[in-house]
């Protein structure tokens, strides 16, 4: 008996964008922001040691709306350190691979390779792994709401 394929089933029922947005109550003030490379640096102070982060300065700007940073990868890839099931706590979330490679399993989604221009929407609350990524990983992230919390969990891929 061939087992039937898994779906991920958010935890959160669609709804129209309307209401989306009603819901999200007042929005905070906004500030006008730029930030070059050249003038901001990477910094290892962040969610995981072997991550430097870029702040784009989106969360000062959005009065805390938004995180948007690249990140990239200030060690080498250690499966032990690394390959740690978890899902965000978050209401959106997009990636952009800028620069290497990486490869991720997805709760329901199976494993994707992503390269240099692929991009990716994580759904709030989808468990994932990172299998494999180059040492010149670099992503675009973009994170609503702008603070939110990550969450381990001890079952390894494929066990949802």
């Amino acid at each position: 008996m061939t087992p039937k394929p898994k779906t991920y089933d958010p935890p959160l029922h669609p709804v129209k964008a309307e209401t989306a947005m009603r819901d999200l109550g007042q929005w905070p003030i906004q500030k006008f922001h730029v930030s070059h490379l050249a003038t901001s640096e990477f910094k290892g102070e962040g969610l995981r040691p072997y991550v430097v982060y870029r702040d784009l300065g989106a969360k000062e700007a959005t009065g805390g709306l938004v995180d948007a940073h690249v990140n990239g990868r200030g060690r080498p890839f250690d499966p032990a350190a690394v390959s740690k099931r978890h899902f965000h706590d978050v209401k959106f979330q997009m990636v952009y691979v800028l620069k290497g490679w990486n490869r991720v399993e997805f709760e329901g989604q199976g494993e994707h390779m992503m390269v240099a221009g692929s991009c990716w929407i994580q759904p709030a609350g989808i468990k994932h792994t990172v299998l494999e990524y180059s040492d010149d990983l670099e992503v675009l992230e973009i994170i609503i709401p702008g603070t939110f919390d990550t969450v381990n969990v001890d079952e390894p891929p494929g066990f949802d």
